[in-house]
């Protein structure tokens, strides 16, 4: 499977230089899946806001982790994403 330069080089440099946030991040969004409930960015950035510098492209590398499931994708709420897609996602393993 080929990759991108994105995930070659961006999402490495975020992983790299935003280490504690992204922990932080993966924390609360298995903490909500953990109880068998779907989760997008937006639940994630409601109780764990980014850096205000983090370019919001790259807030996907939350959810990169194998144990995460992608279902779906729905319109954001956000009044700042104009409603484009953000992803739906389920913990691998947990029933609802």
């Amino acid at each position: 499977m080929s990759t991108t330069l994105f995930e070659d080089t961006v999402l490495p440099h975020f992983e790299a230089h935003r280490a504690e946030w992204l922990a932080q991040a993966r924390a609360h969004a298995r903490l909500l899946g953990l109880g068998g409930r779907t989760v997008t960015i937006n639940d994630v950035r409601a109780k764990c806001p980014p850096p205000e510098d983090v370019d919001p492209r790259v807030m996907g590398a939350v959810f990169q982790a194998k144990d995460w499931e992608l279902l779906r994708h729905e319109r954001s709420s956000r009044k700042t994403c104009h409603s484009r897609p953000v992803g739906v996602f389920r913990l691998r393993g947990v029933v609802q």
